[in-house]
């Protein structure tokens, strides 16, 4: 039982002693005693360098999500204006037609023709000219 009771004790005090330990660090960050010692004096590059970067990446997480919803809403926009052209496209092509132009022409009077289109010769100068001076 001798032996059991001491590594009983030794415990308790480590236990102490970690206690009081981690009470001392807290006490030196709450009062700043650590921004003082060498160790840390010879970290402090470190330390800033470390923070520029997650500055950094911060930064360039913000960008890139932005990034991310503005490429959302274009693609978005997209879409619906190539609806609105199919859609447009489809009613252009439905007012076209020739059956659709006859019905709306027939109520202004404008019918149809019935006799085939006749085609119209044009002649050259050359030939003008010599007509004329007959």
């Amino acid at each position: 039982m001798g032996k059991k009771a001491r590594k009983e004790r030794r415990q308790r005090r480590e236990r102490k002693k970690s206690g009081d330990n981690s009470v001392k660090r807290v006490m030196n960050v709450l009062g700043g005693s650590f921004l003082v010692r060498e160790n840390f004096v010879k970290q402090f590059p470190f330390m800033v360098t470390v923070t520029v970067l997650l500055m950094v990446l911060i930064t360039n997480t913000y960008i890139a999500e932005s990034r991310t919803r503005e490429i959302a809403d274009n693609t978005k926009t997209l879409n619906d204006l190539h609806v609105t052209y199919i859609q447009l496209k489809s009613e252009i092509m439905q007012a076209s037609k020739q059956s659709v132009l006859t019905k709306k022409l027939s109520d202004i009077g404008i019918k149809p023709p019935m006799e085939p289109v006749k085609r119209i010769n044009v002649v050259e100068n050359q030939e003008i000219e010599q007509e004329e001076k007959k």
